[in-house]
Order: C-alpha cells, then sequence, then structure tokens
C-alpha cells in the first residue's frame, strides 16, 4: 500500500466519530467492502450510503467497511486498510450514471475481473437510485442488483449468502434471484432487431419474469441520517437526518418521484430527538427529503428548533409550499441563500412538466425571504424540455430580470441573484422516458442567450455542460449494449473526450441519448416492475402533450397512480 495513501486515509478516519460500533476485519462471518464511486467528501455526504453501511453492521454475522475513490491510488477500505480483493462482497452505492466509469476503475483497481462472467469471487452488487431505474450499462460487470430501497433487502441479501458458504456462485446467484427486489443479469437474455431496438427479454429460470422494486413502508423502523460525523465532507458541519422519502407532486421529467413513490413521512417526535443529539455534538441540523416544505409537520419541527436553540439546513423547498415560520427558522440558522426551483422556464412549460407552480409562488417566496434577510436567491432551470421553444427562454430571461429589479428595489438589493441550468435528461420510469434528449446544438444555442442576457443585468449563470449532459443521458437510456461502451471507454484510459470514438454494433453515444422510443416499443429496462403499470406512464405522457396538470397525491384521495393499494 503506498504511505502517501496510507497516510490520508489514517488522517481521514483520526478525524471521524464513528456511531455504528466498528468491527476488525475477520471478526465476523461475512465480510462487506461498501464503496461509493466517487470522493470521500462526496459519500460520506450521501445518507443511502450511510443507511446501509448502518444496516450491515448491526448483524452480529456481518461486517462492512467503506471504500471511495483516491485518483491515482488502488482502493482499500477505510477501516482495516485492506484490499477490495480480500472481502467477500463488495457492494457499490450508485446514485449518479457518470460514476459508472468509476466503479470499473475501482474494480480494476482491486484487481478484480471487470466482467461478472470471469469473476468467481468476490461477490459484486449495486444499488442506488441511478442502477434502479436502469441498471443494463452496468450488467456485464455487476452479479446482482437491488432494485429499490436497500435497508431491508440487504438482510435477506446476507441470510441468503451466509447460508450458501461454500457453494458455487452460480448456485448463490440461483438463491439470490429468487429474493424480491434482485436482478441478476445473468439469468435475462436480451434479443435486438436490426435498428438496434429491443425485440425481447428472455428470462430464465428461477429468475422472475419482472423485478419488483423494494420500498420500505415504515421508516421510523430504520436511522436514516449520519452514520459517521466527520468534516471532510461537503456537508462538514451537518448532522443529516432524513425527514421524508417519495413524493406525490407527479412532477413528469423527475426520476426520484417515482423511485421512491410512495410519498412517506417519519415521525416528527423521533425528528426533534436525533436534532437535539446532533445539536450535542455542536453540528448544525441538515433536513432531508424530496421537498422539506412539503413535511407535514414542517412548522411545527421548525418551532421547536428555533425554541431549543437548533440551527438547521434543508435540503430542498417548494416555492408554493414555503411558509413564513419555516423562512424564520431559516433565517434563524444564518442562512444566507433561498435556493428554489422554477425548473421550467415559461408557466406554460411547467404546466407540461406538471411542475405546479406559478410566477406568483416564486416572488412571494423571494419577498418572504427578504423580509427575514436573507438576500441571496438560487433558481434552478432545467433547459431542452419536451415542446421548449426561443419563446420559453425569452420568457425565463425575462422573470429572472423582473426577480432582480424586485431586488434591487427592496431590502436585497446587494443580493446576489443565481439561475442554475441543466440541459434535460430522459429518465426511465418517468412519463418523458419515451423522449431524446435536446439537440446539443440548440442546447448550447440557448446558453450563450441566457449568458448574453444575464450578465449585463448582473444575474450569475450557472450551467452544465451540454456535452457531459449527453454522456449521462445515454448512460440513463442505454441497453445492454452500452456495457461494452463503457468497457472500451475505461481499456482506453478512461478518457471521456474518446467515448465518441466507440460503437457497439453501429450504435454510439448519440444513438442513446437522442434516440426517439414509440410508445409501444420494448424499453432497455422492461423487467423491472416499479409499480406503477406502462399506461400510466402513456396517459401521463399524452397529458403533458396537451398541457394538463395532474393533481397532487394524498394518503386521503389515492387514485392518481394506484401504487398504494399494491
Amino acid at each position: 500500500m503506498d504511505w502517501k495513501l496510507r497516510l490520508e486515509m489514517e488522517k481521514l478516519k483520526e478525524q471521524e466519530t464513528s456511531l455504528v460500533p466498528e468491527k476488525s476485519f475477520g471478526s465476523a462471518p461475512v465480510n462487506v467492502a461498501l464503496a461509493f464511486p466517487n470522493a470521500y467528501e462526496l459519500g460520506m455526504a450521501n445518507l443511502g450510503f450511510q443507511a446501509i453501511y448502518r444496516e450491515i453492521n448491526s448483524r452480529a454475522d456481518a461486517l462492512c467497511h467503506r471504500a471511495f475513490l483516491f485518483k491515482g491510488f488502488p482502493p482499500y477500505t477505510m477501516e482495516a486498510l485492506k484490499p477490495l480483493s480480500e472481502y467477500d462482497i463488495i457492494g457499490f452505492s450508485v446514485s449518479y450514471e457518470m460514476d459508472y466509469f468509476n466503479v470499473l476503475k475501482i474494480l480494476d483497481g482491486a484487481g478484480i475481473p471487470l466482467l461478472a462472467s470471469e469473476r468467481k469471487s468476490p461477490l459484486v452488487m449495486a444499488g442506488g437510485p441511478a442502477v434502479t431505474f436502469n441498471p443494463e450499462p452496468l450488467s456485464a460487470f455487476v452479479d446482482l442488483f437491488v432494485i429499490g430501497e436497500g435497508e431491508e433487502v440487504i438482510h435477506e441479501i446476507l441470510d441468503v449468502f451466509r447460508e450458501s458458504a461454500g457453494k458455487p456462485k452460480e448456485l448463490i446467484l440461483e438463491k439470490m434471484a429468487q429474493i424480491a427486489g434482485v436482478y441478476v443479469p445473468a439469468f435475462y437474455e436480451v434479443r435486438y432487431g436490426e435498428n438496434g431496438e429491443i425485440k425481447e427479454f428472455k428470462v430464465h429460470p428461477p429468475a422472475p419474469q419482472k423485478v419488483k422494486r423494494r420500498w420500505v413502508r415504515n421508516l421510523n423502523a430504520f436511522s436514516t441520517e449520519t452514520a459517521v460525523v466527520t468534516p471532510n465532507t461537503e456537508f462538514r458541519d451537518m448532522f443529516l437526518i432524513e425527514v421524508s422519502r417519495g413524493c406525490g407532486r407527479n412532477c413528469r421529467f423527475c426520476m426520484a418521484g417515482y423511485c421512491y413513490r410512495v410519498p412517506r413521512a417519519r415521525r416528527a417526535e423521533k425528528i426533534l430527538e436525533r436534532a437535539k443529539f446532533a445539536a450535542g455534538l455542536g453540528k448544525k441540523v441538515g433536513l432531508v427529503g424530496a421537498a422539506v416544505s412539503d413535511y407535514p409537520q414542517i412548522d411545527e419541527l421548525v418551532e421547536e428548533f428555533v425554541r431549543n436553540g437548533i440551527k438547521f439546513s434543508v435540503s430542498s423547498l417548494r416555492a408554493d409550499s414555503l411558509s413564513e415560520r419555516l423562512v424564520q427558522g431559516l433565517s434563524f440558522s444564518g442562512h444566507k441563500t433561498l435556493t428554489i426551483a422554477p425548473e421550467a422556464g415559461s408557466q406554460r412549460l411547467r404546466q407540461v412538466i406538471n411542475k405546479g407552480i406559478t410566477e406568483e409562488h416564486v416572488l412571494g417566496a423571494v419577498e418572504l425571504a427578504e423580509s427575514y434577510g436573507i438576500k441571496n436567491i438560487k433558481l434552478y432551470y432545467i433547459i431542452g424540455l419536451p415542446t421548449e421553444t426561443d419563446d420559453d427562454i425569452v420568457e425565463m430571461i425575462e422573470f429572472l430580470i423582473k426577480i432582480k429589479e424586485r431586488m434591487a428595489k427592496g431590502k436585497n438589493k446587494d443580493g446576489v441573484l443565481t439561475a442554475s441550468v441543466n440541459p434535460f435528461i430522459p429518465k426511465p420510469f418517468t412519463p418523458f422516458q419515451w423522449c431524446g434528449m435536446e439537440d446539443l446544438t440548440v442546447l448550447e444555442g440557448r446558453i450563450k442567450k441566457l449568458q448574453g442576457h444575464l450578465k449585463s443585468r448582473g444575474i450569475r449563470l450557472l450551467y452544465e455542460s451540454p456535452r457531459i449532459s449527453q454522456v449521462q443521458a445515454a448512460l440513463a437510456r442505454g441497453d445492454r449494449d452500452t456495457a461494452e461502451l463503457l468497457y472500451k471507454v475505461h481499456r482506453s484510459g478512461g478518457n471521456l473526450t474518446k467515448l465518441k470514438r466507440f460503437e457497439v454494433d453501429g450504435k454510439k453515444v448519440e444513438f442513446y441519448a437522442h434516440r426517439e422510443f414509440p410508445l409501444d416499443a420494448v424499453l432497455p429496462w422492461e423487467f423491472i416492475d416499479m409499480g406503477l403499470s406502462k399506461d400510466y406512464f402513456v396517459k401521463e405522457y399524452q397529458r403533458a402533450m396537451e398541457g394538463k396538470a395532474t393533481r397532487r397525491c394524498t394518503e386521503e384521495l389515492c387514485e392518481i397512480c394506484k401504487i398504494c393499494a399494491k
């Protein structure tokens, strides 16, 4: 082990405070290396990663050690400084498609055969939002995937592995494939047509015809919060607590809104108890949820935070559910910036995507923030949404200028207005899954238009490169052949600029990113049962094209997608 890497990892470890009992390597029958395919600072800000770390270490018969990507070095675990090849299972927590490249880097750097078909051990599994929606681009490299939420199913996986100790990998995978929510690619065969389209999936027993997504009915049964406190993370001064999971807003572009349906909330009493614990550690509380302002008891919770002197932050807000008490609490906690997401540039386009907020909601949020001394405003937008035109961009520019002018006249005239713009990436299991990504030339032209009009008005513009977004779109919408593209790029040195040179059976990055699917097409992710019917997505797509709204899901009247009844 390189001494520079050893020193860096030991220094990071010394600064950690673990809230999970640590176990020495080999002290349990099953040894798991949980790998986050990116930097330590990002991995330790990921609640899903920390939740699985906690669950595995709660077992007497298993231990879990963490591994991260340290550029230029082979991967070792933080707790034992051991190579990943010495563990029984390697589990990847994958939230972002661009980290697929890092999955291959970590396996290769650990001296582990990349292809699952050539590997006897260790067993490689993966979970997380990105692979829940479409695991196919990694199917050649991963033995089994967790489809959905992992807190419960991870225990079933470990039970099967323990019971199958010493048996051949093929027999272990046969048993794994029979666990609800586990996808074993080796038991599924894909057949293609002449134009690269999928003709059918052939399933081999004992695998199920459809892999059903797992989701946790009772959030209060699990502690989804910071498991290891460290100053070396993106949220260094925070203790993260999940307040809710899932969203019933039915935004048609949002992968998370469908990935984590049904909407669920944690008990306020439990959140307050853990917030007091966090304050005792000298940490600000970071409340995590799809839209924290939608949490049913947010005002009561904020009132208790303020009364107990607990400073807090939030992961997300909606302009139409932002209350005065919440903004007052954010001001009390020292917030300098209010962040909200109009998403689309015009009201027409917000109706297409079913965002459910208006300019009046956004302006009201800006004024409310100003009244409590929060001067800076950050707005998130997506460009290249289905049916978007230049007129929508013009309306976005005019609205941003209107906000800036109002800020200049008010108490926050010295405040900074930031517009953060990302190209639209069509995601599986959303009503826009059949749409292709917008042409790069169009996207680049619209970004230039925004730059030209906003800079002169003192409005800050941040944006993601459309060319990087194109790669992400290709991975999000890819099929099994995409794995070969990944493999070729990795073998060429992992340089994304070389990606355009590669193809598989005539299919390049552009093919995957921009192709349009017919509504009756066999989609690459068709074998997954997300709990929502294909007919539901078709109807939502059609409503989008007609500019029709779909109301918010509520527990009192569930008649939109019917998933709760299942």
